[in-house]
């Protein structure tokens, strides 16, 4: 139950029962007169907490219903203050706002001044506040705020330290444990509890400096494959291409836990692989282990490139920095450069130092030969060409990738490396942040792929038109398949039931046999037979029986519906300079509270632009925007782990965010998503692309929402996950709004549609219409 609605309503009763003298309010009659409404509104679950909110309320109000006279003094002090000069906060009196502290706030709709509470400073700046006139809550720019012109004209001040002062000390006094509790009671802590406090800091901040050095250590890895690399080609001979390794063994990177035992690693030239698994299982490690060579018997003479982030941003034009990814190419034609200037020198001075010059001329062939193999002088347009087929414009070409947002990044780390044409391609999810026309035809560039290509990919549609062979990573061991991903599928089921009914067939005669010898043990007549039967039984091949794959199971919060519209447009433009055009055309769209609708569109044409006007974070230039002000509403996008401290556990980044809450609740809770217990301990950091992305899920649905907006919620989760995220939302009883470029999960979730293109917005009941439409041209 948060502060902003139990300080409006406790205004509120305090006003009603301010003229009401003989009144006496306590638990039993403040849930009396709003118990049911509490209910009614979904603001709690059941009579029990309506009353425990009830009581916080009445302890809020002074006990007896009314405030008391220094509450009132403070209020008239207030009014007071209100009467003050206003002053516009700007960017050097920014630093003076501070949560709890009365304002004057600009609200977005009129854009009229309200006085207002600040409730939370936002890391992008913003300024989150309540307006206790109306009990609602929003992000404001710092510039939308007023301080009384006493705050700000004190913002300036200095203070001069009387003593030197060691920096080191500053910031360990920072760090040290406060002695108050942080669940809201004001109380202070015991010396048990503080040591307790002080253990799991020390254990935290230890966790910290190990993924810190495990990050470090990726890092020098890496240089030292690209070094391992380089040597080998240029004293390895021609050699095959095949790798395979046995008894592999891989360990996580902090060494606690073992991910393969003994495994088999097999890679053919050709071929197009598959790598699939549930989360945290170890894929994208078997990856960082391939590419930075460390695996015992690997051949370090084949290039590995690995695709598992964004590029870095600096000022070089996208162009250049795909051209640049080569570092082969670059090397060799550095050293080109040198023995030609070298060459040249010598024959300048009339061939008196020609010694050694047979041995540049050979070893200049040797580069020519080399530059010819990889095809080095068409640089420029196999770059121009995959960058054009990944959907950048000539224009975007040009631009520094400082200046590209992070799926834009992406997709220029995933062009150098198909620009690299490395022997061992390895792409960790390629398909996040594609639209549909750059994954076709990224699937249409790797059906070509001549070498070895490894995939790791959510994505089953891309899987099934794109690989030929599946590895699952299973049980500590890797198991080979032929075929896609649907095929795989199949086989594996009718492997588990063979083997399920080999082992129940096993186990009937290894029965039969052991009654035979405990029947006959002792009979003299049959000791033969008895003793025929235990060889047999000794000999009997043992099968293992087929263990149960735990379905993972994800809950989603039920509501309160909500009737009618939640959210709608009505015949609304927009554009973000008027001189430029609109983006978005008389559009008129809604939502309501069986919606489940999905977004298509390519990219720039305006899923984004859309999905902000109905959260009301963009003001149309006409028509009419309507929401519900009751509708609660939560945003998961696909940069969610931006809103993650991955130097927190899962379970105390939660109480941060929601400190009236318990800890069973918030474990709870968390094991909604699939995060076990063993993993509320650890950092958000260490753990897998998925698992954090359960966490996200977690944040954004514990305040019980009517509508879910969601921006590519299925990158980084696996396979088993996505279809667990899918029975969630279709036992769910909110409002689903997302976007997305998986075709499983549209078809799945999906009940209505929506086409953008050419700023306009229509409506469809299949996907494949929508497909056509979003994608026309």
């Amino acid at each position: 139950f948060d502060g902003p609605v139990l300080r409006f309503i406790s205004k509120e009763l305090c006003n009603t029962l301010s003229e009401k003298k003989d009144v006496a309010l306590n638990p039993s009659t403040v849930n009396k007169a709003i118990g049911e409404l509490l209910c009614s509104f979904g603001i709690v679950d059941n009579p029990q907490e309506a009353l425990e909110t009830c009581g916080r309320i009445a302890e809020a109000l002074g006990g007896e219903g009314l405030p008391h006279a220094d509450e009132k003094s403070d209020r008239k002090g207030k009014a007071r203050k209100h009467n003050e000069e206003w002053v516009v906060v700007d960017a050097k009196s920014k630093g003076v706002i501070q949560v709890g502290m009365d304002c004057m706030a600009k609200y977005f709709e009129d854009k009229r001044w309200y006085p207002a509470v600040v409730e939370a400073l936002m890391t992008n700046g913003e300024i989150m506040v309540n307006f206790p006139d109306y009990g609602n809550q929003e992000k404001v720019p710092y510039e939308w705020i007023k301080l009384p012109a006493s705050e700000i004209k004190g913002s300036g001040t200095t203070t001069l330290l009387t003593a030197p002062v060691k920096i080191k000390q500053v910031g360990e006094d920072k760090k040290q444990v406060s002695n108050m509790a942080d669940d809201g009671s004001n109380r202070a802590l015991s010396k048990r509890e503080i040591r307790a406090l002080r253990q799991k800091q020390k254990a935290l901040e230890a966790m910290r400096r190990k993924r810190e050095a495990v990050k470090r250590a990726e890092r020098e890895k890496a240089e030292e494959a690209m070094r391992t690399y380089l040597e080998s080609i240029k004293t390895a001979k021609k050699r095959g291409r095949d790798v395979h390794v046995h008894n592999f063994s891989m360990f996580t990177p902090d060494g606690s836990q073992q991910l393969l035992e003994s495994a088999e690693l097999k890679l053919t030239p050709g071929r197009r692989i598959g790598l699939i698994g549930r989360n945290g299982i170890g894929k994208t490690t078997l990856l960082r282990h391939i590419s930075n060579y460390e695996i015992p018997g690997f051949p370090t003479y084949l290039r590995v490139v690995h695709v598992q982030q964004e590029c870095r941003g600096d000022m070089r034009s996208v162009i250049e920095t795909v051209i640049s990814a080569d570092v082969e190419r670059a090397m060799l034609l550095t050293e080109e450069k040198r023995l030609t200037q070298e060459t040249k020198e010598s024959k300048s001075k009339g061939g008196e130092e020609l010694e050694g010059g047979d041995e540049s001329g050979g070893r200049l062939e040797e580069i020519y030969q080399r530059l010819q193999e990889i095809d080095a002088w068409s640089a420029e347009t196999r770059a121009a060409n995959i960058l054009s087929g990944l959907g950048f414009s000539k224009e975007r070409q040009s631009v520094p990738t400082k200046s590209l947002s992070g799926g834009w990044r992406m997709r220029v780390a995933l062009a150098n490396a198909l620009f690299v044409n490395p022997d061992i391609l390895l792409l960790d999810e390629p398909t996040n942040h594609l639209d549909f026309p750059a994954v076709l035809w990224l699937q249409n560039y790797l059906l070509k792929y001549e070498k070895t290509l490894v995939i790791v990919s959510h994505d089953r549609h891309f899987l099934n038109h794109v690989t030929t062979d599946i590895v699952h990573l299973h049980g500590r061991q890797l198991k080979y398949y032929k075929g896609n991903y649907d095929t795989f599928d199949i086989v594996r089921k009718e492997q588990r039931l063979a083997q399920q009914r080999a082992f129940e067939a096993n186990e009937a005669k290894r029965k039969h046999m052991q009654e035979f010898i405990d029947k006959f043990r002792f009979n003299a007549k049959r000791a033969s037979l008895v003793q025929s039967r235990i060889k047999a039984l000794a000999r009997l091949e043992k099968i293992e029986e087929v263990e149960d794959e735990a379905a993972l199971r994800f809950e989603l919060p039920q509501v309160i519906k909500i009737e009618g519209n939640m959210v709608s447009l009505d015949n609304v433009d927009f554009g973000y300079d008027k001189r430029k055009g609109l983006i978005l055309r008389d559009v008129s769209v809604c939502v309501h509270s069986e919606s489940r609708v999905g977004v298509l569109g390519a990219n720039g044409a305006g899923k984004t632009t859309l999905i902000k006007l109905l959260m009301g974070q963009l003001e149309a230039f006409r028509g009419r925007v309507t929401r519900n002000r009751t509708v609660r509403i939560a945003c998961f996008n696909q940069h969610h782990m931006d809103q993650l401290d991955l130097d927190s556990t899962p379970l105390d980044f939660l109480k941060e965010k929601f400190r009236k809450a318990s800890t069973d609740q918030l474990r709870s809770h968390l094991s909604r998503y699939g995060i076990g217990s063993s993993l509320h301990e650890q950092l958000i950091g260490n753990l897998s692309g998925g698992q954090q992305s359960r966490v996200a899920f977690a944040l954004v649905t514990y305040p019980q929402p009517h509508l879910m907006v969601m921006d590519e919620p299925t990158n980084h989760l696996d396979i088993e996950t996505i279809d667990a995220l899918v029975g969630a939302i279709n036992r769910w009883n909110g409002a689903v709004l997302f976007v997305s470029h998986d075709q499983y999960f549209l078809e799945k979730v999906g009940k209505d549609f929506w086409g953008v293109s050419e700023g306009r917005v229509r409506q469809f009941r299949t996907f494949k219409e929508a497909k056509s439409f979003s994608y026309a041209n």
